[in-house]
């Protein structure tokens, strides 16, 4: 897809990202990680919730003002992808954790994704993190061959029981 500019999200740009951004994830349930519980963004782990397009905007805003940062893909005046990445310090390592990668289904399968990934590793060094993590839903196959393709391994499962 060469006709697609990455570059940061301006704060002015967070709405539209996030609905976007909702629009893709409402056919997927199985993105749903304990990370989507924990923000609001589903109520149970199953579905996600109503308002999703609000709470990405404010978990979009938070990347930002935490000085992580939120790459959009760009085809013209359409968004075509997002990376959203958070940064904190914790034990004395500087961490980046991928809190969204998301590409649009008409640009999946060419390269996008791997463009996306490439650019927030590019950042993340530039922001002298160390490591880079990231969760995803468990049945989310298709993600998990794609990072562990590019070098991520994983480290933990999440199990969750209703009370």
């Amino acid at each position: 897809m060469p006709d697609i500019d990455i570059r940061p999200l301006e704060p002015a740009g967070i709405a539209g990202a996030a609905a976007w951004a909702a629009a893709q994830l409402r056919p997927m349930p199985a993105y749903i990680s304990h990370g989507e519980i924990l923000s609001g963004r589903s109520p149970d782990g199953k579905r996600w919730a109503e308002d999703l397009d609000v709470v990405l905007a404010k978990d979009f805003s938070a990347c930002l003002e935490g000085g992580g940062f939120v790459l959009a893909a760009r085809r013209g005046d359409s968004i075509a992808g997002l990376c959203a990445v958070a940064l904190e310090s914790a034990a004395g390592t500087r961490i980046a954790t991928i809190e969204d990668l998301l590409v649009g289904e008409d640009g999946r399968g060419h390269g996008l994704g791997s463009r996306l990934l490439e650019a927030a590793e590019t950042l993340c060094r530039e922001n002298n993190a160390d490591r880079i993590m990231l969760e995803s839903g468990i049945a989310n196959d298709s993600a998990h061959s794609f990072f562990e393709g590019r070098g991520y391994r994983a480290v933990s499962k999440v199990f969750l029981r209703e009370q």
